[in-house]
């Protein structure tokens, strides 16, 4: 037994590199799949959301929600966009 490694032969040896090199080949494939960022987390989303005042809109028409309701979330809504939008703009204006 003895010896035996020896007795393969430069094909065995090509046999034997590919194998090695096609193991870690899927090795580093598995690895980048579980790790992978782009996919999204949850059910499918559409590339490009509907903007939340829009849908608001939407329901309104429908007549899912009523008069009350509908001016309390809009307000609601563009207040909390206002405050990200100054927001925002204060931090350009330190960084910028």
């Amino acid at each position: 037994m003895m010896g035996w490694v020896g007795d393969l032969g430069w094909a065995g040896w090509t046999v034997m590199a590919v194998c090695m090199l096609a193991f870690w080949a899927v090795v580093f494939y598995l690895m980048a799949a579980m790790f992978r960022t782009d996919r999204a987390s949850g059910p499918a989303r559409p590339e490009h959301e509907a903007d939340p005042l829009q849908v608001l809109e939407e329901r309104f028409a429908r007549g899912d929600i009523d008069s009350d309701e509908f001016v309390a979330r809009r307000q609601l809504l563009t207040q909390t966009r206002d405050a990200a939008t100054r927001e925002r703009q204060g931090r350009g204006q330190l960084h910028g």
